[in-house]
């Protein structure tokens, strides 16, 4: 099993803890529930009491010596007599006597009995039976064990009695055949009336080899339910069972989480962190580096720009293009404040609209887009007429009455926009169009960056097409819907694209937890209050723009 996308070789200790930690609320739930079960079962159970009657087995007497002792007993004689207990227990006629004995009170309180042979550790020969009654009531339990325990001795007895009895009318008989007094003199006689004699005292002393030896006393607390013992056993299992779940889900769970797991599948750095926008911040301000500069989201892209600036050491990056595995990840809105950014730098930047089938630059940007990259491909007009421009920056001019700098567009910074223009028919033939590549070639030449907006990788072969003509690449994963086999797809796709790698961009949820960084931006460096409020006048023009 491979925990947070890590192959199953390397899976350590550590990397399921991490697992289990992130899904702790499902193994917390599974424990509840079973702690739960296990108490609401102990409470709905009707207390059951159990008490026990020892049976012991005596050795039976010699018929030919009744008043011997410490006579031999075949161990196999006694294990079938204790064997059998169970067995006539359950015989019509020991429950009857049994239930003869117990009063309707006990009767109808319930109750169920069995027998077994009592065991001592290291000792091969048991000479005991236990009798256990259980039942609803503590008395009735210890009286049907005790009545049990009656009956079956009192059956051995009469059973061992009739046997005694059979064996004296037999040896009757052979006396009565001995008619005459002389035959009476006889040695044979006097045995036989020897051994009548024998069983007539065997039959006074017989015990049916079985009597009690401890009663049944009514027990102080039931035995069933147990609600401390099934609690624990409902926290253990509910333990072990919420982990295995968390295990197997994991199993099914192809979600990439971290930037480790990211990196390691595009075999790229990570470049940036931007939070993603809720409904109703796209709706308001899209172009977060203009509406709110001092955001999280804004403040992210102006991280990124930076580090694609420490990628351009050399200064051979000239064109970059960015794309996704998928749609609907944020891909145009990144690119098109990512370029406001490094206009507002005061970098000559141009950025193109690559993205021929579903095309979002000139929605942000709010231009036109009845002419762009597909009209100026096809000569149907002129680069410099289709260029288009949107302001990105200002210049403080003049101070107000109130003290306070007014912000105006004098000589703005400016950012340069080609757009899509018309849909073409046929978008990956433009797009790897020597007409395209001339096109690129010029604008680095014109221009310090050009910045392309390419569709998706995974659902067109666009990219592809616009990799052979730009310098680098930037790919962009939204944690939230990032899988690990579209990702390792797309991660194929871009080894193979002729161009630098030149990282990852990372969206992910916002966080709950937000910097300021107003108090830093206006009174740092000793800044006055009134070079603050300027600043505070500026970014609202600006938002206003």
């Amino acid at each position: 099993m491979a925990a947070e996308g890590i192959d199953s070789r390397d899976v350590t200790l550590r990397d399921y803890i991490r697992v289990v930690w992130r899904r702790k609320w499902v193994v917390i739930g599974m424990t509840a529930l079973f702690l739960a079960l296990a108490l609401g079962y102990s409470l709905t159970r009707t207390p059951m009491y159990e008490a026990s009657a020892t049976l012991i087995y005596d050795s039976p007497l010699d018929v030919a010596n009744p008043l011997s002792s410490g006579q031999y007993v075949d161990p196999t004689q006694r294990q079938t007599a204790l064997s059998s207990v169970a067995s006539v227990i359950a015989s019509p006629d020991i429950i009857a006597s049994a239930r003869q004995a117990m009063g309707q009170r006990d009767i109808a309180a319930g109750y169920s009995v069995s027998a077994a042979v009592q065991t001592t550790t290291g000792q091969s020969d048991a000479s005991t039976v236990l009798v256990t009654a259980a039942s609803p009531s503590a008395r009735t339990a210890a009286a049907a064990a005790n009545a049990f325990a009656t009956a079956f001795t009192a059956f051995r007895k009469t059973q061992v009695q009739a046997q005694v009895r059979q064996a004296e009318q037999v040896v009757q008989s052979k006396l009565d055949s001995f008619k005459s007094p002389v035959s009476r003199q006889s040695a044979d006689y006097v045995t036989l009336l020897q051994r009548l004699q024998d069983l007539q005292i065997l039959e006074a002393t017989v015990t049916g080899n079985f009597r009690v030896l401890v009663p049944a006393t009514p027990p102080g607390q039931p035995f069933s339910p147990k609600p401390r013992r099934n609690g624990e056993m409902g926290l253990a299992a509910g333990l072990v069972l919420g982990i295995g779940l968390v295990l197997l889900l994991e199993q099914f769970d192809t979600r990439v989480r971290t930037a480790d797991e990211a990196a390691a599948i595009f075999g790229m750095p990570v470049v940036g962190n931007i939070p993603k926008l809720s409904s109703k911040a796209l709706a308001s301000h899209p172009m977060v580096v203009l509406g709110d500069s001092r955001g999280r989201a804004a403040e992210a892209i102006r991280k990124l720009r930076g580090n694609l600036e420490f990628a351009n050491v050399d200064g051979d990056l000239k064109s970059l293009f960015i794309t996704s595995s998928l749609q609907h990840e944020g891909k145009s809105l990144v690119v098109c404040n990512l370029a406001v950014s490094l206009a507002a730098t005061g970098a000559n930047v141009v950025l193109v609209d690559g993205d021929m089938r579903r095309p979002q630059v000139h929605a942000y940007l709010d231009l036109p887009n009845g002419t762009g990259l597909s009209t100026v491909l096809t000569g149907r007009s002129e680069l410099h007429q289709t260029l288009r421009s949107r302001t990105v920056g200002l210049r403080l001019t003049e101070i107000g009455k109130s003290g306070e700098l007014d912000a105006v567009l004098q000589g703005g910074e400016r950012l340069h926009v080609l757009t899509s223009g018309p849909l073409p028919p046929n978008p990956a033939e433009i797009l790897a169009s020597r007409s395209f590549s001339s096109l690129m070639a010029q604008l680095r030449t014109d221009f310090d960056m050009v910045i392309v907006d390419a569709p998706s990788v995974l659902a067109v072969g666009d990219s592809a097409a616009i990799a052979r003509s730009v310098d680098g690449i930037v790919f962009l994963m939204d944690l939230t819907r990032a899988k690990r086999p579209l990702l390792e797809e797309a991660a194929a796709q871009i080894m193979q694209m002729p161009c630098r790698k030149l990282g990852l961009v990372l969206v992910g949820p916002a966080s709950r937890r937000h910097y300021s960084y107003d108090h830093y931006s206006d009174y740092a460096h000793g800044e006055s209050p009134v070079d603050a409020s300027a600043g505070k006048s500026a970014r609202r023009e600006s938002a206003r723009v």
